[in-house]
């Protein structure tokens, strides 16, 4: 079973990040591939671009380095993840069965077709991913209390809990697709026993 698994720039506050990690980098028997969320490193690129009035296409691929940040900081908080930028560094960590955080930006730049704004954030970059990647689960971890109660997509986005293109993007998907709260990674392994 191959998993694009991402984790939420909103869990860089909270202890579940690493309880999350620790759980992920122990499931090397799975084909599972972290997308990092942009956390306060794209905090910082919205910040600049109320200042200056960034390009978009620029203010974009700075937020995607702001995800692969993001992803360095989860690598040092658990090294046993290993880091990828390209199918074949991604084949060659599952081949040894390990798990592998991603860093976007070669990718993006150079085979995502989505459209470069605001509105296409690391929730449907994950949905992209697991689409070139060809994988047969989705999963979201998300710090919104609404995803303990909630899973509808239209609940998610009244709630600004997911970027306003993800419906679209999963609706042209056929794979499972699954939200998860923060506090549950006890979930992801009941996922595992019966996906």
């Amino acid at each position: 079973m191959q998993w694009v698994i991402k984790i939420g720039g909103s869990l860089y506050n909270s202890p579940n990040l690493v309880e999350w990690l620790n759980t992920l980098s122990g499931c090397g028997s799975q084909n599972i591939i972290i997308v990092p969320g942009g956390g306060p490193f794209a905090d910082q690129i919205r910040e600049a671009d109320k200042q200056f009035s960034l390009d978009q296409e620029l203010a974009h691929y700075m937020a995607v380095l702001a995800m692969q940040q993001y992803g360095y900081l989860m690598k040092s908080l658990c090294p046993k993840l290993h880091l990828v930028s390209s199918k074949q560094q991604l084949n060659d960590c599952w081949n040894t069965r390990k798990v592998a955080i991603w860093e976007p930006f070669d990718m993006v730049r150079e085979h995502c077709k989505l459209e470069k704004t605001w509105d296409i954030t690391s929730d449907s970059l994950a949905a992209w991913l697991a689409n070139y990647l060809m994988v047969d689960q989705l999963l979201y971890v998300k710090s919104a209390d609404v995803t303990l109660t909630k899973t509808s997509l239209k609940e998610l986005l009244n709630e600004s809990c997911i970027d306003p293109n993800l419906p679209n993007k999963l609706a042209e998907m056929d794979i499972p697709v699954y939200f998860i709260h923060k506090s549950h990674s006890n979930k992801f392994k009941k996922l595992l026993l019966t996906s």
